[in-house]
């Protein structure tokens, strides 16, 4: 301000200068002009300078407006994001680099039997557990070891780490976490109870479709022990006509041996169809067992095709995650559908079915179920696994089994997939080794 008077006063003297006359008198009218003049440039200078304050002012109220939108924008994008995470079927959870819970959404409570707000963004994922444990979930969790685990399973994984998990009241929650390129980690919850229970009664409709299509391979495999028991009875009876005790009691024997021998198929038979017990988070199967359960059902349907089985299963394999009969009802499908493959390819009985095992460097176990019968067309490998594809005739089959078999093995937490070899089909199963 001071300045500015400053050059006010110099500019006035200099005027002062220009009206007086050689004699020091002052020119009365041209300091009349030259004030006039001064003072409309002031009145100059003010209106450009209120334009440029009333042109700064539009411009800050024109800004002002656009924030106000972009605000509002803002505030309209979040309420519609809060709105899709509370309407999603997954209960999810967004944690930052720090392993702090950033976003939390209402079906995520709801699943997991939570009151409303219980989590809130900003506490870390041990708080987290911590919260849910004194809400009655992960009852005798060490809370340490298990978020341990789950950073370890989530971070040993290139994609993302799924398990299923049993809540108290016995629903079944899928959980899937990955890790996120910018550190953190996006982990989601899925009741899956009624779909699992639904795929259970899949499988058992499935099961006893595959013993009624079995029912003739199975009435031979009866046939054998009754016609063997029936043979060692007449020839007992006829040694103890004649007083030959040993004799008589070998016969015994194998009539024993034999009714055991049935005794044994028909008890897999009742077991097989019931399926498993219950479902269980920590059921194991033994991989061996279900390679001898379904050959003592398919066996004797492989014998009358004539279809030679090449079996090789590598000593010590571990127990893998999952129901030892849904693996047998697995494998009993894939044996099913090469003896069938391998009819409709030779126009008759013969083939080669091939069964094996190993565990593969990851500790995962890999079964593979080959045939030579000429591979599965192209234009169905694709849709392989989709209910209601098939390549049988629409007097066989209803297009399941192999949706079926995908099911039961993904519920095992393993992965089934197909290719062709150079003879032909190749069905790869990779299971997760059981727990300790």
């Amino acid at each position: 301000m001071r300045d500015s008077t400053m050059a006010a006063e110099r500019l006035f003297r200099r005027q002062l200068a220009r009206a007086t006359r050689g004699d020091g008198s002052i020119d009365l009218d041209q300091l009349q002009q030259l004030v006039v003049a001064w003072y409309e440039d002031s009145a100059r200078d003010r209106e450009r300078t209120d334009r440029a304050i009333s042109l700064m002012a539009e411009e800050l109220e024109g800004a002002n407006r656009r924030l106000e939108g972009l605000v509002e924008n803002l505030r309209v994008q979040n309420l519609r994001f809060e709105a899709a995470l509370d309407n999603m079927l997954q209960g999810l959870c967004l944690y930052d680099r720090q392993d702090r819970l950033v976003v939390v959404n209402r079906r995520y409570h709801d699943i997991l039997g939570l009151p409303p707000g219980t989590l809130v963004p900003g506490i870390s994922h041990a708080e987290q557990l911590a919260t849910e444990q004194a809400a009655g979930l992960h009852p005798g969790a060490d809370l340490q070891k298990l978020l341990a685990a789950r950073i370890a399973r989530v971070d040993g994984q290139a994609g993302p780490a799924r398990e299923e998990i049993f809540t108290e009241d016995r629903r079944r929650l899928d959980v899937a976490a990955q890790r996120l390129p910018s550190g953190g980690c996006v982990v989601t919850v899925m009741d899956v109870t009624a779909e699992r229970a639904a795929e259970a009664r899949a499988a058992a409709a499935g099961r006893l479709t595959s013993l009624g299509e079995m029912a003739a391979g199975l009435a031979h495999e009866l046939k054998q022990p009754l016609t063997a028991i029936a043979l060692a009875a007449a020839n007992a009876r006829r040694a103890a006509e004649r007083g030959d005790t040993a004799a008589a009691l070998v016969r015994l024997g194998r009539i024993a041996d034999q009714a055991a021998r049935g005794g044994v198929l028909i008890d897999h038979l009742r077991r097989f169809a019931r399926g498993g017990e219950s479902a269980d988070a920590d059921a194991t199967a033994d991989v061996p067992a279900a390679v001898e359960g379904a050959l003592t059902l398919m066996g004797g349907a492989l014998r009358e095709a004539s279809i030679e089985l090449a079996l090789h299963l590598a000593p010590g394999l571990p127990p893998v995650r999952g129901d030892g009969m849904a693996l047998e009802q697995v494998l009993l499908n894939l044996l099913a559908n090469a003896r069938d493959a391998l009819a409709s390819s030779r126009g008759g009985p013969g083939g080669r079915i091939g069964i094996t095992a190993c565990q593969a460097v990851e500790g995962q176990v890999v079964m593979e179920v080959t045939d030579d019968a000429g591979g599965i067309p192209s234009s169905v490998m694709a849709r392989l696994f989709q209910p209601f594809v098939t390549t049988k005739g629409p007097d066989r089959g209803t297009g399941l089994g192999l949706s079926i078999c995908h099911g039961l093995v993904t519920s095992m937490g393993g992965t089934i997939e197909a290719e062709n070899g150079a003879a032909g089909a190749i069905f790869r199963i990779t299971l997760e080794p059981a727990p300790g």
